[in-house]
Formats: structure tokens, sequence, C-alpha cells
């Protein structure tokens, strides 16, 4: 653990004044627990813990025996501090809310400070600093009544607590109160307050003000070596070689070496890896990165093997990939990774700041600019919200304001003291005399000037609060930095979100174009093929026409040929008939052509040029029999185009009726509508011929062609006919 705590010499006191006031308990008992608990003491300070142990479960039994609730309490509370030591948190926490429990239970403001302040350290020894912080806040509550060395204690942790999350000004706020009551307890405590004054150096140093932090560092130092701890001595000296870094480095060689030398005197693991950590920092000063490497990589296997200090694993991550960077970027870019995975699990925002730093110097060096600005970014952000603007200035006026207040209320209660001092010599001397009146006045006067002192200490009281005040107001407005600092932090969240959201954006423009660019590729492909596959219907529906129409009529006109050519000399008059016929089926061939032809030319789209073949296959049909022929069209229809198949189907319809006219009907009279019925085309052809009945099923196929036909231009096709009254063909259409 980071500090070790003893008992022995405040608990004498303790259950001697608890022996005295309740009358409970015997003072051979209380000094027989005393005994147990300082023969508990001497083991822990000797890291014997199991005898430690042993001996603060038989003061416990004893205090319970006797019914001694505060010996009882003080038995948990020495078993706690030595299972903080031992590492056993989970226990150590669970005893320590024992005690608590007890010392709430007698309202005793010592035990609630003290069990408080070690479940606080239970918290930060755990790296659950946000949780250490409310218990830290109660007992330096409860300690205010009892300035002792466990109050300076408190602080001191509750500092280096502020100093993990950030919190600089705080950090000396705590570590100066630590500090002052230390002093005011007088000559002793020397390894505490050399651990105090340590902390107060590694704040400066954060300031980047190397002086006072070599002075206060200096202090530690002495303070050590006065209390001849070996172990914490060689930590002196490993500081104060890396203060020196940079500034001086004929000193930081030769702490170092101190360093190095006590670490080994002493055998402390932690302090041989205190030792490593300053001979890589001296190395890569010297420029001898495979010394630095070296030293970082054996400090690294001690820390990950005792898992004690995260803080300072994340810490030689980060000096490992420095000394990487100048012969192995890729290594130096894993411990820079490993070292950002660790910080931000611990919310360690120093290791953070450092790590963007020098992980930005890497890339930058390698030429990678933009990872370089990303980096130096993120440290500019961590280095902001560590040292605020009036962060120095701030902690500067705290310590002052500390240091002028305690000469102050020193000299006023050493004047009171030695007031009264004076006046009551001046009493005896005037007992002594036989003087009564003298005496009594010399009483009234000390009265007075005691009266005069409650006043003054009174007012003492006041101007704590009123600091205490001002203290309050200076972490208020802290607390508006922070808040500032946050709304920053937010503002490039929010503006890196915006950048996101555009590059996005930009991505899916990107993408959209891609796929719009083989959308319309695929429109094209699709098109193409829609347009050869109807090229493709066009040529079999000519291959089908060719093959019905006209392959059947020359196959007759063969036929008949062979038929005539035998009639010849046989019977001239059936030969002729037969050459008639294949006269009459050759010109029904060359009108079929005819009509293949004129469907598939594309001049022939519109219906006016639809309405000039009606009209020429009316003439050549039916006025050569004398029927005259009336043919309406409405105008509106002229600009309608129909496609190939389309005004192929309906000028057979209509040529179909023709026909049925011409040989059928012996008509006199023939009417031919087209006109346009909403969105339509209607064709009607009506005779005045002999007509007939529709209801009689027929072996010719010219209806149902004509009817078919219909059907394929999605139309209604009515036959309306009766034996003597003509016939009416009336056709539908839609307009497409």
């Amino acid at each position: 653990m980071k500090f070790r705590q003893h008992l022995y010499w405040l608990i004498p006191a303790i259950l001697l004044t608890g022996t005295a006031s309740r009358a409970q308990l015997h003072v051979r008992d209380s000094v027989r627990v005393f005994d147990l608990i300082a023969k508990a003491e001497e083991f822990f300070s000797s890291s014997g813990y199991d005898s430690a142990l042993h001996y603060c479960t038989i003061a416990e039994n004893y205090s319970r025996q006797k019914n001694y609730k505060k010996g009882i309490a003080f038995s948990i509370i020495e078993r706690t501090d030595i299972l903080m030591d031992k590492g056993e948190l989970d226990a150590a926490a669970q005893q320590a809310s024992g005690s608590h429990a007890i010392g709430l239970q007698l309202k005793d403001s010592l035990i609630i400070a003290i069990t408080a302040m070690q479940m606080a350290q239970v918290n930060m020894y755990g790296n659950k600093y946000d949780e250490a912080i409310p218990f830290f806040e109660k007992c330096i509550h409860y300690f205010s009544n009892h300035p002792s060395r466990y109050a300076a204690l408190a602080y001191n942790d509750f500092g280096y607590t502020y100093g993990i999350k950030g919190e600089l000004d705080k950090k000396a706020n705590c570590l100066i109160r630590s500090i002052d009551i230390y002093e005011s307890l007088g000559e002793g405590y020397d390894g505490e307050k050399a651990a105090a004054y340590n902390n107060l150096a590694t704040v400066y140093y954060e300031l980047k003000q190397r002086n006072k932090t070599i002075e206060y560092a200096k202090r530690s130092l002495a303070l050590r070596e006065k209390a001849g701890d070996i172990a914490r001595l060689s930590l002196g000296c490993c500081n104060l070689s890396q203060f020196y870094l940079g500034v001086n480095n004929q000193e930081a060689i030769r702490y170092q070496q101190l360093c190095v030398k006590y670490a080994e005197q002493s055998g402390d693991e932690s302090r041989i890896l205190h030792s490593y950590i300053t001979s890589s920092l001296i190395a890569s000063e010297q420029k001898d990165s495979n010394k630095a490497v070296e030293y970082e990589l054996k400090t690294i296997a001690l820390l990950e093997k005792s898992k004690k200090d995260p803080h300072m694993l994340a810490r030689r991550y980060i000096a490992a990939g420095m000394a990487f960077s100048k012969k192995d970027s890729t290594q130096a870019i894993a411990y820079f990774n490993k070292a950002q995975q660790l910080a931000g699990s611990l919310n360690d925002k120093f290791n953070l700041r450092d790590l963007y730093l020098q992980r930005a110097l890497l890339y930058k060096q390698h030429g990678n600019f933009e990872e370089a600005y990303n980096n130096f970014n993120s440290h500019i952000l961590y280095r902001d919200s560590i040292i605020k603007s009036n962060t120095a200035s701030a902690i500067a006026g705290l310590e002052a304001k500390y240091e002028s207040e305690k000469k102050d209320n020193l000299i006023a209660r050493l004047n009171a003291a030695q007031e009264i001092k004076t006046l009551q010599i001046e009493k005896q001397n005037a007992l002594l005399a036989g003087n009564l009146l003298e005496a009594e006045k010399k009483q009234n006067e000390i009265d007075l000037l005691s009266k005069e002192k409650e006043v003054q200490e009174l007012e003492i009281s006041r101007q704590d609060e009123q600091l205490e005040k001002q203290l309050l107001l200076a972490n208020y407005n802290q607390q508006q930095l922070e808040l500032a600092a946050k709304e920053k932090l937010l503002q490039e969240k929010q503006l890196k979100s915006s950048r996101t959201v555009r590059n996005l954006l930009l991505s899916g423009l990107v993408l959209l174009s891609i796929i719009g660019y083989f959308l319309f590729n695929r429109y094209q492909l699709k098109r193409k093929i829609q347009e050869q596959e109807a090229l493709l219907a066009v040529r079999n529906n000519i291959a089908k026409d060719l093959h019905d129409e006209i392959g059947s009529t020359l196959t007759s006109i063969r036929i008949l040929s062979e038929v005539s050519g035998k009639n010849l000399q046989k019977d001239n008059t059936k030969a002729s008939a037969f050459i008639q016929k294949i006269t009459e089926q050759s010109a029904a061939a060359q009108q079929g052509i005819s009509d293949i032809v004129w469907a598939v030319k594309p001049e022939n789209d519109k219906m006016e040029n639809m309405v000039v073949r009606m009209r020429e296959y009316a003439a050549q049909t039916l006025e050569c029999r004398n029927i005259q022929t009336a043919i309406s069209v409405d105008e509106m229809l002229l600009d309608i185009s129909l496609d190939m198949q389309q005004r192929r189907d309906f000028f057979l319809i209509y040529k179909e009726a023709i026909n049925n006219i011409a040989k059928y009907a012996e008509a006199t009279e023939v009417e031919v509508v087209i006109e346009r019925n909403d969105q339509q085309i209607s064709l009607m052809v009506r005779d005045n011929g002999t007509g007939f009945n529709t209801g009689i099923t027929r072996s010719s196929n010219g209806l149902h062609n004509m009817k078919a036909r219909a059907q394929a231009l999605n139309g209604v096709l009515t036959i309306d006919s009766a034996p003597g009254a003509g016939t009416k063909i009336d056709l539908q259409i839609p307009i497409t």
C-alpha cells in the first residue's frame, strides 16, 4: 500500500479516557487491550502479517468479553490496516464497514473519522477514485475536531486521489492542509511529512515550476534521511533525479545512482522497480535507446506480474513506446495502444495526455500528418482539462493564505498565553505578599483576558469559516472551468460528428452515383434486349405471315398449275377455269406480300397512312363490282400512331370485312366510319346486302380470325346482321 498507518500512539489516551468517563473498564483491562494492539502493530511494522492478525483477534475477543466497544472498534481498525497492506481489499472493506458501524453506534467522531478514511483508502487502492471521494469528505469533516496524525494522513491520501483525477488545485489544497497539521503536531512524523512534501512537489512538476518542485522534493528527502527509511529514501532520490532531468543532468545522474544504491540496500521490489524507471529516463536523455528499452521491459515485466500499480504500468507502456519509436515504429504503436487501453479504463488524464502527445510526435516523424494532428488535438483537450488558466495562481493563493493564517493564529495564541501566564505570576506574588485585593484584581484581569482569548478564538474560528467559504468559492469557480472545458469537448465531439455525417453523405452520394450508373446501364441493356425481342417478334410474325398466307397460296397455285397442265389437252374449259384461279391466287399472294411490306415500313405508323391504304383497298375491291363506297374519317385520329402489329391487325380486320362484302353480301352500298370515341378508335363497316344469321356456326375462318385479331388489339368486335337486313361490323380498340 502507499502509506502504512500506526495506531499505537493514539490508543492509550482513547482507551483510558473511555475508562475514566464511564467506569466500565478497569485500567488494567484497557492497558491489556492496548498492549495487544501494540503487539500487533509491532509485527505489522516488520511485515509479520499473520502474527499481527493473531494479536488483533485476541484484542477483539478480549474486548468483546469485557463488552468494551471502543476496544473492539480499534482492534478491527488495526486489522483493516493490515489487510489493506496485504492487498486484501474486499476483506478490508468488510472490516472497515463493521468498525464504522460501531463508531456510529457510540457516536464517537474519532472512530467514525478513522473508519471513513479506511473505506476511502480501500476504494482509492482499488482505483475507484470517484467512490473514494465521499468517504474522504466525510472523514476530514469528523477529523476537524481531531487535528491528529490520522487527519494529516487523510488529507494526504485525499490529495493523492484528486491528483489521479487531474484536479491539481484540490490536490494542492489537501496536501497543504496535511503539512499544516503535521507541523502543528510538533516534532516527529518525518516519514509522513516527507510523503506529503513529495506529493506537493509533483503538483509543481505538473505546473512546470521546476524550482518549487525541486525545493519541496529536497525537503522531502531531508525528512527521509532523518527518518532513516532506506526504501523511501531511494524513492526520494529517484524523484529528484527525474525532476533534475533536463535542468541539471549531472545532478540527475548523481541522484539516479543514489536511487539504485538505496533500492538495492532495501531489497524492496517496488523501490527496485522505481530505480529501473529512473535509469531508463537517464538512458533516454543520454540517447542510449537500447539501454532505455532494456530497463523499460524489466519494469513492465515486474508491474504486469504484481498488478499493484496499473497507473504506473500505463506510464511505462508510454515510455516503452517512446523508447521503441527510434528503432521500431510497429512496436512503439503497440505499446502506445496498450497504454491507451489501460489509461482509458482508469480514466487517467495525465497518462492519456502524455500518450497522445508522444503518439502525435511518432506519426509526425513518419509523415502521417493526419493522425499526428488528431492525436495532438486529443493531447490539447486532456492538457487543458488538467491545467486550467488560473490553476497555478489559485494554488499559490491557497498556499499563501494557509501560511499567513497559520502564523497569525500562532502569534495570537502565544500572545494570549503569555499574558495569562504573566498575570498568574503577578497573582501568585500578590497572594504571597498578603495583598488579597491586588490578587483579586489580578484574578479579574485573568478572567477578562481569558474572555478576550475566548473571543479571539471565536474570531479565529470565524476567519477559518471565511477561509472555508473562499475555498468553496474557489471550488465553484473550478467547477465552472471544468464545465466550460466539458462544453468545449462536447463542441469538438459535435464538430467531429458533423464531419462524420458529411463524410457519410459524400460516401452515400458516391455510392448512389455508382448504383445509378449500374442501374442506367442495366436499363439500357434491358431496353436493347426488349428492342431485339421486338425485332425478333417482327421477324417471327413476317415469317408466320409468309408461311400462312403466301406459302399456302403458292402451294395452291402449284397444285392448280399441275392440274391445269394435265387437263390442258383433255378439257380446255376446265383448264381455263384452273388458270383463272391461278391468276386470282397470284393476285392474292401479291396483295398479301404488299400488305406485309406495308405493315413493316415505319413511315406507315400514322393513322393518316392507314386511311389512305384503306381507301385504296376499298376502291380496288368494291368499285369494280359497282358497289358505292362512302368512307368517313375523324380528322382528330390522323396524327395517332399505331405500331406495326396494331396497324396490321386493324387493317386485316377491315380487309376481311371488305372481302366478305365483295364475295357474299351482294350489296350496292357500303359505309365505312372511322372516329374517336373517348380513348378508343372506332371502326364501323356497314352494307345493305343480304345479311346472314349470326347464330349459325360457320366453317369459314374469316370471322374467327377477325375476332382473334380484335382480342390481340385489346378491343371488342361486334357483328350485327340478319337475313335481308345487311351487316354491320363494329370494332372498338383502345388508344395506346
